[in-house]
């Protein structure tokens, strides 16, 4: 997704929002209103899309997941 259809994508949002205000339409209290739209577009977190497949990441995602490992076993029942 380019940065021209996201900031279209937000702007759009935005319109849908300033009718909703307009009609009269109340949201309920349990739902909350998030600062930024486009923090929740899955192809923008991290690790998505435009992640690298650098040697330091692939090292750093592998030391990581060790120390994960190493955390769960039960060392006493050995």
């Amino acid at each position: 997704m380019s940065l021209k259809q996201t900031l279209k994508k937000a702007k759009q949002i935005e319109r849908q929002l300033d009718q909703q205000a307009e009609t009269g339409v109340q949201q309920s209290l349990s739902t909350i209103k998030p600062r930024n739209y486009l923090a929740l577009d899955p192809l923008l977190r991290k690790g998505g899309i435009h992640e690298k497949e650098d040697i330091d990441i692939v090292r750093k995602k592998r030391r990581r997941e060790t120390k994960q490992q190493l955390r769960k076993t039960d060392w006493l029942s050995e």
